[in-house]
């Protein structure tokens, strides 16, 4: 068995693998062979057939204001005949290895079974959650004032791009979006229809892109519904003149679906709670290498301390030990050295980082060990945020 990262006269083998594991659409696959790249793929070999696979989308994740670089998992498939053999963990861990060359200093995934990626390290850091929204409930918002809406044209992508990273920056797990994922991935493809606020002065302050969706080619949606792709806003106002052109659909259709949060915003711009709740998909995030990743994200700017805890990594030897964790001036660092009682597992740790799990939670589901209430507390007021949500799937 020979485990490597794909070459370009691999990708159609990368791509049929695909295909059948996740049923994929045929007419996905000249996207697929054009925009992936196939140096950020690992697979396995047997007599040069293709039968495990595993890619890593090169991007960022914003975590108290800052972006880290992570690594993004996803097309992990093994062919029918031979699962079962452990052949996904092997591709893994070669990914893991490769993010740490890269520098990916976090990675996050989207699983189909938490079971694989829990053994290896990963935990649940963060959701997104499908939900939807009556369009009569939109159509009647008042016209906000000083801002207006027009169909986007192509010279509006850097707008666009620094709108989202406005929004995303305040948001934790909101991806820091690569050049790469904005051509391949976020551009609108035929059949979306994508609109810009602006403000008085003509400046970009929100965007929405939508597609109509018939109920036989879709799982989120009946005859006629509309499904946002992306909805970003920065103002109040914008918010209101984009939510209001989506319920000028209201005498045709239904209702509009759209990815958010467990607490999101939106619901202190709306007159009423009219979201309601369709799919969650809790997302997982490891960190590969903990002092990198503790110093690229964002901490409290008034917060000042110095902890000590016990950390372990099965899969990667250089993240275990004792380690002295250091805040202050809205920075983080993470030296080696230092004792206390305070004792987590890698997975724990991840949960902890991205915001999604408290010290408290991690302890009653037996994650975490030892430490005094007043340690717990400063771990906890470190890594505290809203919970980590994103737009985006992979």
């Amino acid at each position: 068995m020979e485990i490597r990262s794909l070459r370009p006269d691999d990708l159609e083998q990368a791509w049929e693998l695909d295909r059948e594991s996740f049923h994929v659409p045929e007419e996905n696959r000249s996207h697929f062979l054009a925009w992936q790249d196939p140096a950020c793929f690992v697979g396995a070999f047997e007599g040069g057939r293709l039968v495990a696979l595993s890619g890593v989308h090169e991007l960022g994740q914003f975590f108290g204001g800052r972006a880290v670089p992570m690594g993004g998992i996803h097309s992990v498939s093994v062919a029918p005949h031979r699962r079962g053999e452990g052949l996904g963990p092997q591709v893994l861990r070669a990914c893991l290895e490769a993010m740490r060359e890269r520098g990916q200093v976090l990675s996050t995934l989207f699983p189909a079974t938490a079971q694989l990626y829990r053994k290896l390290g990963w935990e649940l850091a963060g959701a997104t959650i499908w939900r939807t929204i009556e369009l009569r409930d939109l159509e009647g918002l008042p016209r906000p004032e000083g801002v207006t809406v027009r169909p986007a044209e192509s010279g509006d992508e850097p707008g666009r791009r620094i709108g989202y990273r406005r929004m995303a920056q305040g948001i934790n797990g909101f991806l820091d979006r690569s050049e790469h994922w904005w051509k391949g991935e976020r551009c609108a493809p035929a059949g979306d229809s994508a609109f810009v606020a602006e403000d008085a002065e003509g400046e970009p302050v929100g965007y929405l892109a939508y597609r109509q969706r018939d109920g036989e080619y879709t799982g989120v949606g009946g005859d006629f519904q509309l499904v946002c792709r992306d909805f970003v806003w920065t103002t109040r106002a914008a918010a209101l003149a984009l939510l209001r052109l989506l319920g000028s659909w209201a005498s045709q259709a239904e209702r509009v679906f759209l990815r958010s949060g467990p607490e999101d915003p939106l619901l202190l711009v709306l007159p009423d709670q009219p979201f309601r709740p369709l799919a969650e998909l809790r997302w997982m995030s490891r960190v590969v290498a903990a002092p990198e990743a503790v110093a690229a994200r964002g901490f409290p700017p008034g917060l000042e301390l110095t902890l000590r805890f016990e950390l372990s990594d099965a899969q990667i030897s250089s993240n275990t030990g004792a380690w002295t964790l250091v805040v202050e001036k809205g920075e983080g660092r993470l030296e080696p050295g230092g004792s206390g009682s305070l004792r987590l597992e890698i997975g724990a740790f991840s949960a902890l980082y991205t915001g999604w799990a408290t010290p408290a939670t991690l302890m009653r589901a037996g994650l975490l060990a030892g430490g005094t209430d007043a340690e717990r507390a400063a771990l906890g007021a470190a890594f505290a945020g809203p919970t980590p949500w994103m737009l985006d799937e992979f």
